[in-house]
């Protein structure tokens, strides 16, 4: 079920105004022949294009400075990987014709959760940042219920802490939660990013997005697009193993792994911020049940990825909140969790291909898979306000963006739609200036 966003007039111009959709967190071909088989003519209505903020400011500078004057009316779509407030300053660029989705930090706790994160950090939430707290908070209870700091005991519990069946906690009474799982007691935790329900891959069951408009430097949120189902009842009846009660004092081991710096250095900071901020408020409590962590930088990078985690298995960490990027994660969950049965629950991976890895059921995520976010960034486009009839697309050429365009593209042209040019980048490039002037048939 989705919910219709009804927006604002923020985009330009009269009937089919543009959008191009660059998006970020979840693998294509290089730019050429566009997906129709064209070899070139006008611009597309719309354009989508993933990448993540660092490769993010030269092609927003690229854009602006020898494009933006020939399409004049043409928006662009962004999805949660560019969704950063500082791009209009590193872009030198109000940013006005740029509007994008966002995993929406909706669950029941998102108020009290912001309150946390302003208070200990001083600024706002971001993207992410609410899916990193309850990953953090489920880690926690779960090896509270394993009552050691072991992968399997803890993977066996991560549906007894998050799923329907127990007292309902959330991020307010977490502390709360914790003292019932030591007593032996199972518990539902409902979250600040959703109601953080895993079905039996270990994904969560429901999801809404958040439409944000870039408003002269700023982020506003306009709406929401709800997506999802219930809990069927293989998801209901997954592993969900008693808490075996603690009696005394124990320490949850939880490993940190986030990109603090790389492509996505800017927002794994925060993201990292999310988790730890779950321990600090445990740890806080005055509780018999502590929590030491450690933070490990994948620089955005899957061989660094996988020495950050061989570094928290050898510390003996056997629950790490993360990795981030889709590629990372992937190639993390392989080499690395599943060998080492390690729970892995990543924040922000979004490529549909981590619902399908061969993990043994150690890797889960709060945030939504691109099966769902393709679609809502395709509504967005094809929706009565924008009403787009065509698109091209612009992706980071790894897991997150072919996957997230592979999706965007699927859902479009179901609704109707034309896809055009569908042109790859490369991380990090000089310029995009050729990636640009294909997809707009300049």
């Amino acid at each position: 079920m989705t919910r219709k966003i009804q927006r604002r007039d923020v985009l330009r111009g009269a009937g089919a105004t543009g959008i191009a959709a660059i998006a970020g967190c979840s693998t294509g071909g290089d730019g050429g022949d566009g997906g129709d088989g064209s070899d070139g003519g006008s611009a597309p209505d719309t354009v989508m294009v993933v990448g993540f903020p660092e490769s993010g400011i030269q092609l927003f500078r690229d854009f602006y400075s020898d494009f933006a004057g020939d399409v004049p009316d043409l928006d662009i779509i962004v999805p949660d990987g560019l969704i950063d407030a500082d791009l209009p300053g590193e872009v030198d660029n109000d940013m006005n014709n740029v509007i994008g989705t966002a995993p929406s930090a909706g669950g029941p706790g998102a108020e009290f959760f912001t309150g946390l994160y302003e208070e200990e950090y001083d600024t706002a939430p971001g993207v992410f940042t609410a899916q990193a707290y309850d990953a953090m908070a489920v880690e926690i209870l779960a090896a509270t219920a394993a009552g050691e700091n072991n992968g399997q005991a803890i993977r066996d519990r991560i549906r007894t802490v998050a799923n329907p069946g127990g007292e309902e906690f959330g991020p307010e009474t977490l502390p709360e939660a914790v003292e019932a799982v030591a007593a032996g007691d199972p518990v539902h935790y409902v979250g600040a990013s959703s109601s953080v329900n895993f079905d039996v891959n270990g994904d969560i069951a429901t999801a809404a997005y958040d439409v944000q408009d870039f408003q002269d430097g700023e982020i506003v949120t306009l709406d929401t697009l709800e997506f999802g189902n219930d809990l069927s009842d293989e998801d209901l009846n997954a592993t969900a193993a008693d808490p075996v009660g603690i009696d005394g004092e124990f320490e949850a081991k939880i490993g940190v792994l986030m990109p603090e710096t790389g492509d996505l250095g800017s927002l794994g900071g925060p993201i990292r911020d999310g988790a730890l901020l779950a321990a600090v408020q445990v740890n806080d409590a005055g509780l018999d049940i502590t929590v030491d962590t450690r933070v490990e930088d994948t620089q955005t990078d899957p061989q660094a990825g996988i020495s950050g985690a061989n570094a928290l298995v050898d510390a003996g960490y056997s629950a790490v909140v993360g990795p981030a990027s889709s590629n990372v994660n992937l190639q993390v969950a392989d080499a690395v969790f599943t060998e080492n049965a390690v729970v892995g629950i990543s924040p922000s991976s979004t490529s549909p291909d981590v619902t399908d890895l061969d993990d043994d059921g150690y890797i889960f995520r709060t945030a939504p898979s691109d099966l769902l976010q393709g679609p809502a960034m395709a509504e967005l486009a094809r929706g009565d306000t924008v009403g787009a009839e065509s698109s091209g697309t612009l992706y980071l050429n790894d897991a997150y963006g072919q996957s997230l365009e592979e999706q965007y593209v699927a859902a479009f042209e179901e609704d109707g739609g034309t896809i055009g040019e569908r042109v790859s980048f490369e991380p990090a490039q000089a310029t995009y200036t050729s990636q640009w002037s294909s997809v707009l048939n300049q």
